[in-house]
């Protein structure tokens, strides 16, 4: 993965402006023009070798009241275009038609903008300039909107106004449509608003045919805490959460059968960020019912869980299934995809039955696959509640070296099957020994040549040999050793039957790269650490495992404090 670096080095062009006119001057057109509520901003992405990047790249934009930490008051994701010099424009506010909020810039206080690129931290904080708090001052002269005009009181009807006689008051007028609700357009005039209340009892906003109690047609924004008891479907739906233990989006599946908490569909179906400690960005529950999702995302990138603070999760899942991931795609396409920073965990699963589970349907694939870039473990597996740290039900292949505290076969008892095991333990060597052996039986003469394959030699040096005659006293000798694939045993005796053991040391290129020392001194920072510390007394803290990977003890502390 790319580290992107964001140099802001750019302009600030407004395309929204306030202009203010007086009464006298101001044409009816000119008083009913809408300031566009965007910010013209542009800027240069670059990689880590200050190469300039192309192509389409996700982008949040944050406003801050400070210029470090905090939470944003305002952001939204667009996907941003780059030239081949890696410059990029966009217009700050475009992606709602309400734009950006003026209560942003209410208060006169400085506004910090923030830039990140998807997948990387947020990068320095650029303090905006004087022209985007002009959006507060486009309704600086109204009163929710509307001119001081609008809430003169109004005379009773052939009556002069009570501050003044002679005064005329405008008359009111306008037309309107049934089961529209009424707005001033003008101070004088009335006319239909966007609201639609039908007879069916159905509320429409930017529609005539509401087709439910209420029919939003158009984008929504919801500023305060948001239930819905029952199916929602919508376009594009954003939620943050700035405070602490908050959530961006919390769906529930509920108790029936195939039922869903959030399904996504789109380039990034369900994209969730947080910022604040101890938060959650997207946390789905499954319910209790069989074959609920709490989750479902499909598209380039199903689910984007993206999380910078310590102690916070990018993407939670709780349930029969916490986090399901399917890639359909050719190539290196991934279902589920963690990233864990410097101490981070990139995917944390914890279940009553699986806590991740991987499968792969491809003879080609593999269920799970796990890789370490630096000097630390690829895999780490560890129980301490007495069950297996790993269970293998099938072949297993190492290439690589093998070590191990004991070793042994375990089978079926060939005697009691059903009610015991057997146990053997493995021959041990400071070397890497390689041990043959078989029964010959001499000749007339007392002789008798034993045949190996043709790889022995190749395989083994520094040979040792055993004999042992069989049902009857009689002496043996390896009259000539191994040469040619072959050795010579001859007996005292003829016909007399010998049992041969050869031992002999590998030196294949394998064994020759990779000798096996019997004696070491432990690493400076496994020093009083130990591979077993119970065995000598000392705390479980002392395990050289878990000292290796402290977020395995934490958790296991966690799991004892319950």
């Amino acid at each position: 993965m790319l580290r992107t670096r964001l140099h802001v080095g750019v302009w600030l062009l407004l395309i929204c402006s306030a202009v203010s006119l007086s009464a006298q001057q101001a044409a009816p057109a000119a008083a009913n023009a809408v300031v566009p509520p965007v910010v013209k901003f542009g800027g240069v992405l670059t990689d880590a070798h200050s190469k300039p990047l192309a192509g389409t790249v996700g982008v949040t934009f944050s406003l801050y009241k400070e210029s470090q930490g905090g939470a944003p008051l305002w952001l939204e994701t667009q996907n941003v275009t780059l030239d081949k010099t890696g410059h990029y424009s966009v217009m700050l506010g475009s992606t709602t038609s309400q734009g950006l909020p003026s209560d942003v810039f209410a208060s006169g206080e400085a506004r910090w903008l923030g830039v990140q690129a998807q997948g990387e931290a947020e990068q320095p904080r650029t303090v905006l300039m004087s022209v985007p708090y002009a959006l507060k001052a486009a309704d600086a002269e109204t009163i929710g909107g509307l001119p001081p005009s609008a809430f003169l009181k109004a005379s009773a009807p052939g009556s002069a106004s009570a501050s003044n006689s002679s005064q005329a008051v405008a008359a009111i007028i306008g037309t309107g449509t049934a089961n529209h609700i009424t707005k001033w357009l003008s101070p004088t005039k009335l006319g239909n608003s966007n609201i639609f209340d039908g007879s069916a009892g159905n509320v429409g906003i930017g529609t005539t045919a509401p087709t439910a109690t209420l029919d939003v047609n158009g984008t929504a924004r919801v500023r305060g805490n948001a239930t819905v008891n029952g199916s929602l479907g919508a376009g594009p739906i954003t939620a943050s959460s700035s405070s602490s233990g908050g959530t961006g989006v919390y769906a529930n599946a509920g108790s029936s059968g195939g039922s869903n908490g959030v399904i996504a569909i789109g380039a990034t179906g369900v994209a969730g960020y947080t910022t604040v400690a101890g938060s959650i960005a997207l946390y789905g529950n499954a319910g209790n019912s069989t074959a609920s999702n709490g989750v479902v995302g499909y598209g380039a990138t199903g689910v984007a869980g993206n999380s910078t603070i310590t102690g916070s999760y990018g993407t939670y899942g709780n349930g029969s299934t916490g986090v399901w991931g399917n890639s359909t795609g050719t190539g290196a396409n991934v279902g589920v995809y963690g990233s864990g920073g410097s101490g981070g965990t990139g995917v944390y699963g914890v279940g009553d039955t699986w806590g991740v589970l991987g499968q792969s349907n491809s003879a080609s694939g593999s269920g799970g696959g796990f890789a370490n870039s630096s000097t630390g473990d690829a895999l780490f597996t560890y129980n301490q509640s007495g069950g297996w740290a790993a269970f293998f039900d099938g072949d297993v292949d190492v290439d690589g070296n093998l070590s191990k505290a004991g070793g042994s076969f375990k089978i079926d008892d060939p005697l009691d099957p059903a009610n015991k095991y057997l146990y053997h333990s493995f021959v041990e060597s400071p070397d890497m020994m390689n041990i043959y052996n078989g029964n010959a039986i001499t000749d007339g003469q007392g002789s008798a040549v034993v045949q190996l394959p043709e790889w022995f030699e190749t395989l083994n040096r520094d040979f040792r040999y055993q004999l042992t005659a069989i049902g009857q006293f009689s002496q043996a000798i390896v009259a000539s050793k191994v040469t040619n694939h072959q050795f010579t045993i001859k007996t005292d005796k003829p016909n007399v039957e010998v049992s041969w053991q050869v031992t002999g040391i590998r030196q294949d290129a394998w064994a020759n790269a990779h000798r096996i020392p019997v004696e070491v001194p432990k690493a400076d920072r496994d020093r009083g650490l130990y591979l077993h510390p119970e065995l000598f007394g000392a705390p479980a803290e002392k395990n050289i495992g878990l000292a290796h990977h402290p977020m395995m003890q934490k958790l296991m502390k966690e799991a004892a404090a319950k």
